[in-house]
């Protein structure tokens, strides 16, 4: 399986947001890649960065994403911050996956950050109503405030299609759940499943590995969370590289990665956004 990103709309960031209603796949028409051995990662095309660069700022997320992590409630909706430790980045490049579906494939982001471990934030919208929903994520790297929200593009994205304000391009989840980590993490967990793999090829990351251990995290830590566990923050057995898996909001659906900068230019942090919270929320069925 490949990391399809499909083409969405950003009116509210659910799975019924997408284009038509359904997920605009854009894996039949992928630009020339070239593959930078030494640190595993995707360098595109020329041609495809200048394309790019002409459609870039149609791709912001004008919304302020990091306002869900210093206020207590966003477009009438009460939130909260749910600290889930930190996660270990040792080259700085990052990527997005539904982990259960598409971990070992998913390509990484043209977007770095330093290397460094920084915390991770979750922004909940709790409601009796609704559940317990996960609406973004944050990586923190700096205590600056971001002023522009990047989208983040891996290179296999078809710049061909015709963009329009709020559009985003976003990684496929099927199987309820969202990650993000190192390209090292990445590798290290092939490397460790391919261990298993063979003690027991029959074996899955859900149901092998996955599902005790995000049962056991809820026990341990409640808040926030369903019986059956709704976060996690896994470290790959003998290695120093963790895998914050978390609920994706609404469930299955196409979600965007955004890169915040200050006004210096620099990242300050990652957003994994799931819900738009002003536009969801009023427009849920009853």
């Amino acid at each position: 399986m490949t990391n399809a990103e499909p083409l969405a709309h950003d009116e509210s960031v659910n799975p019924d947001s997408a284009i038509g209603g359904e997920r605009l796949g854009i894996v039949e028409s992928r630009p020339t890649l070239l593959s930078n051995v030494s640190e595993g990662t995707i360098v595109p095309t020329d041609e495809w960065l200048e394309k790019y660069q002409s459609i870039k700022d149609k791709l912001v997320c004008k919304t302020d994403l990091d306002a869900q992590f210093t206020e207590k409630v966003i477009g009438g909706m009460a939130v909260d911050v749910l600290d889930i430790g930190t996660v270990h980045f040792p080259t700085g490049t990052v990527f997005a996956c539904d982990p259960l579906m598409a971990l070992e494939e998913t390509p990484p982001f043209i977007q770095t950050i330093p290397a460094g471990t920084y915390p991770v934030k979750i922004c909940v919208v709790p409601s009796k109503k609704y559940g317990n929903r996960y609406a973004c994520v944050k990586v923190a790297i700096r205590t600056e405030k971001p002023v522009r929200y990047e989208l983040g593009m891996t290179g296999h994205e078809d710049l061909s299609q015709d963009l329009s304000e709020g559009e985003f391009f976003g990684f496929d989840v099927d199987a309820g759940m969202g990650c993000i980590a190192d390209v090292r993490t990445q590798a290290a967990f092939k490397d460790y499943w391919a261990k298993r793999l063979e003690e027991d090829p029959d074996i899955d990351p859900y149901n092998d590995l996955f599902s005790d251990l995000l049962e056991e995290n809820a026990k341990a830590h409640p808040k926030y969370q369903e019986e059956y566990g709704d976060w996690l923050n896994w470290t790959v057995p003998d290695t120093d590289c963790n895998l914050p898996v978390f609920a994706s909001g609404w469930g299955d659906g196409c979600y965007p990665v955004y890169f915040g900068y200050d006004a210096k230019g620099d990242v300050c942090a990652v957003y994994v956004r799931f819900i738009d919270i002003e536009e969801s929320y009023p427009n849920r069925d009853s």
